[in-house]
């Protein structure tokens, strides 16, 4: 490389460059952009839906925290349908008791809330609340369109490990092993989880797919990558990251 360096300095030292040594330098240019472009483009891929993997496990220890802090349970609600995941405490009170006892969602206004969002009575829920995008105002969003294009939950335009971490079974088209409809992670006051289970997510156009998972109810949270790729899609086997 120093020697091509030096070289270009040489041509521009004189008067001019000769159509030849112009077209020289231009093919060497495409020769690098051809070798280092679609290496940057898989680094880039990979990068973007990791970040997405690496959001939804600080927003788990988000969720935990404002259910300790606010002594209620919180949830984080999977919307794979539209690529998205809501984050709140579930206000409904669904036995008519005057407690909410919730009802498995975060899209109900003036009872999903994250944090102390619009309260003016002082009983912790939102009131004059909004829908925006089919989700109150008071409940947090995370797009995982902000990680970057073509990342998705699971696999239904993607490609499909055969296997999940630890040689499990192949995971779900959904790409969510957690319970409820829709599926749920519970986050308790005490600071245990309700539910064990698994977010698949996957860079469609290179197959690179990353699991997290809550492990047990003290709420250890682990990382997996898949060591395939959508031109290696036998692969079985799962590097543990975190």
């Amino acid at each position: 490389m120093m020697a091509i360096v030096k070289d270009f300095g040489k041509m521009f030292n004189r008067n001019g460059i000769t159509l030849i040594e112009l077209i020289i330098i231009i093919a060497i240019i495409g020769i690098l952009a051809a070798l280092g472009i679609p290496e940057i483009n898989r680094f880039a891929a990979d990068s973007k839906v990791r970040s997405c993997a690496t959001d939804l496990i600080q927003n788990m220890k988000v969720a935990r925290a404002m259910a300790i802090k606010e002594n209620r349970e919180y949830l984080i609600v999977f919307d794979t349908a539209n690529n998205r995941y809501l984050i709140g405490f579930d206000g409904d009170d669904t036995n008519g008791d005057g407690s909410p006892d919730g009802d498995g969602d975060l899209i109900t206004i003036d009872s999903d809330t994250f944090g102390i969002c619009k309260d003016t009575d002082g009983d912790r829920l939102p009131e004059g609340d909004v829908l925006v995008n089919g989700v109150p105002e008071c409940v947090r969003v995370v797009n995982l369109s902000n990680c970057g294009n073509n990342i998705i939950f699971g696999y239904t335009t993607g490609t499909r490990p055969p296997s999940s971490p630890n040689g499990g079974p192949p995971p779900p088209i959904s790409g969510i092993t957690f319970s409820g409809t829709p599926p749920t992670a519970e986050f308790d006051s005490d600071g245990s989880m309700d539910k064990l289970g698994s977010a698949y997510f996957q860079q469609t156009t290179r197959g690179y797919s990353y699991c997290v998972r809550i492990s047990n109810q003290a709420g250890n949270v682990k990382m997996w990558k898949w060591d395939g790729d959508k031109d290696n899609t036998t692969v079985t086997t799962w590097t543990e990251l975190r």
